[in-house]
């Protein structure tokens, strides 16, 4: 958003002066929101519900904020005074840290906790601080089955740029091999972080209550890597019918916040690291990030895609943050907010990818010998496999000239405006009914 105005009592329909009040600073209203979370911090139920706004919900509400609106959307674009947002979001996230009932959930399993978290019909009140309800006795539900299994809705994918940001098992990165781009699918999966396998379709893959292995349906991802967050057993894959709680506020969400915001002021230490993000990859047995490794060696990879990162901290550890975030929060709704607070609306203009294929022939996803996938271009083969999925090139998709899967060839050639796209404009009706709105910049 850009400046609005603020209200803090009730608008008589007939208070003219009011209803064309101009708007008030960025500032001021996040300083008015976080005067409200503070008020709410201070008299909510210290009663942990996962279903119901509690004193911990505020608290991480504030985290969010203090982290967002005024820290680093401030900061990358040098707006003076930003370190009080920050400083607030350090603050609460850390109260939340030292002296909340919440945890990063995990039973020791790296290889299924995090999938786990998102797969189970009710919240894990262990690390969920706030959820969605759904049910299917209330008739109350959403279509993530539907919208991640079918080929006619939705054909979501991850796409290749963070599929290459998933470190290997060992800590090491992926994208400092050679010809990272265009390594088969079973050997690019092959022992990267878990949270990958828990996150799309990898060898080995099977839905939740079933014991079939399933490659990935290329017909239901525009990638090619298909999504399984969220996704349960397979009665639910009908439209509206998917009944996992959705979780809107997670401590691991606080964590990251934390670490963040004390990296963007310059205080990060490695306590401050164990205590956040190392509790994320100790989920899932990845080596611990390490400061003074990752300020002596940023990842070029990650440089590439934010290129504006400043402060004491720009060598390396506020990348390696980003990459934590991208890869712990996929899918939860925080992409679009991230790449506007720091300024980075020019990686929404890299092409988007997916699957490396080496042309025609035919290929095995799932590593037991087995044709799954045939690609061709002419006639489709006669005497067609049962189970094996066919694509035409150049009709079901296409790959670039480097052989990935290129979903939108004829959009290909995206733009940013960076003095314009980060915030919407203003309705004309809205500036019709009050003319002392200003429109926002370059939106005229």
């Amino acid at each position: 958003m850009g400046d609005v105005p603020w209200y803090d009592e009730p608008i008589s329909p007939d208070d003219t002066e009011a209803l064309n009040k101009a708007q008030d600073s960025r500032q001021f209203i996040t300083d008015k929101i976080l005067e409200d979370l503070d008020w709410a911090i201070a008299n909510l139920n210290e009663e942990k519900n996962t279903y119901e706004v509690t004193k911990y919900t505020a608290l991480a509400l504030k985290s969010r904020v203090g982290l967002y609106e005024g820290g680093t959307f401030e900061k990358y674009r040098a707006i003076s005074g930003y370190e009080k947002y920050l400083e607030a979001s350090v603050s609460a996230s850390e109260a939340l840290i030292d002296n909340s009932p919440y945890q990063v959930y995990s039973t020791g399993s790296p290889e299924k906790d995090y999938v786990e978290l998102f797969n189970a019909h009710d919240a894990n009140q262990t690390e969920v601080i706030l959820a969605r309800a759904y049910s299917q006795e209330l008739s109350i539900a959403h279509n993530v089955n539907y919208y991640t299994t079918t080929s006619s809705y939705g054909r979501p994918g991850m796409p290749k740029d963070l599929v290459n940001s998933y470190l290997n098992a060992d800590g090491t990165r992926f994208t400092d091999q050679v010809n990272y781009n265009q390594i088969p699918f079973i050997e690019e999966v092959k022992d990267r972080d878990p949270r990958l396998s828990q996150t799309i379709r990898t060898p080995g893959y099977t839905r939740k209550g079933q014991s079939i292995v399933l490659a990935p349906n290329l017909g239901a991802t525009v990638t090619g890597y298909q999504i399984i967050k969220y996704v349960t057993e397979p009665v639910y894959d009908t439209n509206s019918q998917s009944i996992t709680d959705l979780p809107l506020y997670r401590f691991a969400e606080v964590l990251l916040n934390f670490a963040e915001a004390k990296a963007e002021l310059g205080h990060l230490t490695q306590v401050d690291l164990d205590k956040s993000i190392n509790l994320l990859k100790q989920r899932v047995n990845m080596p611990n990030l390490i400061l003074d490794d990752a300020n002596a060696a940023a990842d070029n990879f990650m440089a590439s895609q934010y290129i504006n990162v400043t402060g004491s901290n720009k060598g390396g550890v506020i990348l390696e943050i980003r990459r934590e975030r991208r890869i712990e929060l996929f899918m939860e709704n925080f992409r679009w907010d991230d790449i506007v607070r720091w300024k980075a609306g020019e990686a929404l203009t890299q092409p988007i990818r997916g699957l490396y294929f080496d042309g025609v022939g035919s290929y095995d996803l799932t590593g037991d010998g087995e044709t799954n996938v045939v690609l061709y271009e002419g006639e489709q083969p006669a005497n067609p496999i049962a189970g094996v999925q066919y694509y035409k090139l150049g009709s079901d998709f296409t790959l670039d000239a480097n052989g990935l899967i290129d979903p939108h060839p004829d959009y290909n050639n995206r733009t940013f405006d960076e003095d314009k796209d980060y915030l919407y404009p203003i309705p004309r009706l809205e500036l019709q009914l009050n003319p002392n709105l200003n429109q926002n910049p370059n939106w005229e």
